[in-house]
């Protein structure tokens, strides 16, 4: 799990989201740093991401619902980023931020019924599939997201649905950066 040194902070505003998430029956994944700390090379971070399936509507009162619970949206944010806003809210919990974010595409939607359920310390969490985060990583294509999709493929092995990786890359249209992340692998 990514650094919780400042008080355990990310841990518990990990359980916190994810707890208001279930209560809401809300199917969720982690993504992100979180997901990259179960499947790949950990980094430090201090943001939690949830991919969420839901819709604009109900992604507004799981925001109001975190508000109760004692988070701030970042209003801020939102102004910068107009475009996001019926997909993207970002809340503040002390030190951390928490995205949660609704699918931009079909993939989205289905990483989100594909997940798995991790032990983190003493409770389990929904996390994309090892998979679903190298395609996610690809689609979003910046140096950073090369370099934690190389390392969840290294770490998971054999285990990786390679099949499944290359399907998806052909139908998101991103066959090429998947062929760059295999040259990667052979250095």
């Amino acid at each position: 799990m990514p650094d919780t040194s400042a008080g355990g902070s990310l841990a518990a505003t990990l359980e916190r989201a994810c707890d208001c998430l279930h209560r809401a029956r809300a199917p969720y994944a982690i993504v992100g740093a979180c997901a990259l700390a179960v499947w790949g090379q950990p980094r430090t971070t201090m943001d939690v991401d949830l991919l969420v399936l839901v819709g604009a509507t109900e992604l507004g009162a799981l925001a109001a619902r975190l508000v109760a619970r004692g988070m701030t949206l970042d209003d801020a944010w939102a102004d910068w980023n107009p475009l996001l806003r019926d997909l993207q809210v970002r809340l503040r919990a002390g030190p951390s931020t928490v995205d949660l974010m609704r699918p931009r595409d079909v993939h989205d939607e289905t990483a989100v019924r594909r997940h798995r359920r991790k032990r983190v310390g003493r409770r389990y969490y929904w996390f994309v599939a090892p998979e679903d985060f190298v395609l996610q990583k690809l689609k979003v294509g910046r140096p950073r997201d090369f370099e934690d999709a190389l390392t969840v493929w290294t770490r998971s092995g054999g285990a990786l649905d390679r099949r499944h990786v290359r399907s998806w890359a052909r139908r998101l249209g991103v066959s090429a950066e998947l062929d760059f992340l295999a040259r990667g692998l052979m250095t």
